[in-house]
């Protein structure tokens, strides 16, 4: 008898994290079907502006992203700036995402949390040719703000921030 009411109880678990999607994607929980705005300065001065929506994709299986930003380098045409989309790779056992922007840059990498931080890590190409590792945060603060930061980090410690702004649920 027990064993019969421990395979119905794991079958009804199995059933319920199936029903949630991909369980591994839940750090994002909170950001979905919600936008987020936030507005600052990069460390050079030059104004920064976001709009991000988060929700799921299909069968909950993955998490999509788009941004709104500025268009170009005159900071005067804002409007939709990228695609990404998150997934847990069984191979890696990490999520990874792909942000494709209307430039067609391709930015890949993978993403860490700590408790309720979302951390982004990858390596950025700018215009010189140079790499850069970067990592964005988005470190949780309460349910309808999250604190944004842009820079490179050294065995989970900032060594340099480029931009630290906030987002709000909006």
């Amino acid at each position: 008898m027990k064993s019969f009411l421990s395979l119905v109880a794991l079958s009804l678990f199995s059933l319920s994290v199936i029903a949630q999607g991909n369980i591994m994607l839940m750090p994002f929980e909170a950001l979905m079907n919600a936008n987020w705005k936030a507005e600052g300065s990069w460390k050079d001065g030059t104004p920064f502006k976001q709009e991000i929506e988060y929700k799921w994709g299909a069968g909950d299986e993955s998490v999509e992203m788009k941004t709104k930003s500025y268009l170009d380098s005159t900071l005067t045409a804002f409007g939709h700036f990228s695609d990404g989309v998150h997934n847990w790779d069984t191979l890696t056992n990490s999520i990874v995402f792909q942000v494709k922007d209307v430039h067609g840059n391709l930015i890949e990498g993978k993403v860490r949390t700590k408790q309720k931080t979302i951390l982004y890590e990858y390596a950025y190409e700018g215009e010189n040719g140079v790499i850069t590792y970067l990592t964005d945060a988005l470190i949780w603060i309460k349910p309808d703000k999250y604190m944004f930061k842009v820079g490179t980090m050294k065995e989970d410690e900032w060594t340099e921030v480029y931009l630290e702004a906030y987002f709000f649920k909006k």
